[in-house]
């Protein structure tokens, strides 16, 4: 729908792209950090206006679904306790856990198919389960797909392909670049004077900008790191409340991770909201900005295709406890379980929605949950 649009407006109407531009998008979107179409459209917007271009397209892609967050957000704290929304809560929180192990289903057919892929997802699982440092876990994923690779003897140093920069373009980088390491500055100062007026807001700005700047694959890949820091480590959210934040994630037109907002706001009101937002969002956009166009050059390369298999491998193992937790939190009786097994097969054996299907489940809801 994006890439559809994009291309309607951006190529045939308005003439400010070409169609290779689009298809080079969708790849920057796809290997870069950060959810997908946010990346694709700060891609967009970089072209059309260098980096001014991709932080506006981000925020205007990212506008409606805040606001719309926001007033769901302020809902939901007012009325969340009533039991019409608790019932409505718990059918759309089933479809939600069927649809992230629709995620984990996707993520294994995009190429993630042989032992040693499972054995890594296996790996992370139980590394995470430890509280190994997730970003560590990563790091041993790709070691093992990389040693994989050169095992099987598919990977080896001359499909490297590396073309190293001449000392004049990597000086022209650097010069054309310098904002990067300004706007860095300003971000740690803002952070820091934070961090002794509201300790919790700078807390959380810090490691939403840290998943967003780390975390490959797409929006849901993004919720285990959320999840970790958010509910396991500062408890600023409860199971339920944090599968209740996804749920409305997905309500609005935007990415899943929009769930950012909402965390925002039940740590810190709107100002919260807001801080969150920009955190979770801006580091993807940066890197957009900053090495997406050098960076598709080598999105072909056996090297980069095996550390992205490593990372996305991963993530299923980080999804799998993030799906315990939330099941943990949510499946409390077998209307529950049917809900979610009744959304899974229809999430895998037919190409509904998610939309309809949690228009259908607020309908459902109020008659299965009484």
């Amino acid at each position: 729908m994006v890439y559809t649009l994009a291309r309607t407006e951006l190529v045939e109407k308005l003439g400010l792209l070409e169609n290779k531009d689009i298809t080079e998008g969708i790849a920057v979107g796809e290997v870069m950090p950060g959810a997908v179409f946010v990346d694709f459209v700060s891609y967009l917007g970089f072209l059309i206006k260098k980096t001014r271009g991709a932080f506006l397209a981000m925020m205007f892609f990212i506008a409606p679904s805040f606001l719309l967050m926001v007033v769901l957000s302020i809902l939901y704290m007012k009325y969340g306790q009533l039991p019409l929304i608790q019932n409505i809560m718990r059918g759309l929180s089933a479809i939600m856990i069927a649809l992230i192990i629709k995620v984990m289903i996707d993520i294994y057919k995009t190429g993630v198919k042989n032992p040693v892929c499972l054995v890594v997802s296996a790996l992370a699982l139980l590394l995470l389960l430890i509280n190994v440092n997730i970003v560590l876990i990563l790091i041993i994923g790709v070691i093992i797909m990389f040693a994989y690779g050169i095992y099987m003897k598919e990977l080896g140093f001359k499909d490297m392909h590396v073309q190293w920069p001449s000392s004049t373009e990597i000086y022209s980088f650097i010069k054309s670049n310098m904002w990067v390491v300004w706007l860095g500055l300003l971000l740690i100062i803002i952070n820091t004077v934070l961090y002794h007026i509201l300790p919790n807001i700078a807390l959380m700005n810090g490691n939403l900008f840290k998943i967003g700047l780390l975390t490959f694959g797409n929006g849901y890949t993004m919720l285990p790191f959320i999840s970790k820091e958010v509910v396991s480590n500062y408890h600023w959210l409860t199971p339920k409340e944090f599968s209740d934040g996804i749920v409305m994630g997905q309500i609005t037109p935007g990415p899943v991770v929009i769930t950012a907002t909402f965390i925002g706001y039940k740590v810190g009101g709107f100002f919260g909201a807001l801080t969150a937002t920009a955190s979770i969002f801006m580091p993807s956009t940066i890197l957009v900005a900053l090495v997406a166009k050098p960076f598709v050059k080598y999105q072909d390369n056996k090297w980069v295709l095996s550390a992205l298999k490593g990372i996305l491998t991963s993530f299923i193992g980080l999804l799998a406890l993030v799906v315990v937790q939330l099941t943990k939190a949510n499946i409390t009786d077998y209307k529950t379980a049917l809900f979610a097994l009744v959304s899974l097969v229809l999430f895998v054996y037919t190409k509904i929605n998610p939309v309809i299907l949690l228009v259908a489940g607020i309908v459902v809801s109020l008659f299965i949950f009484r």
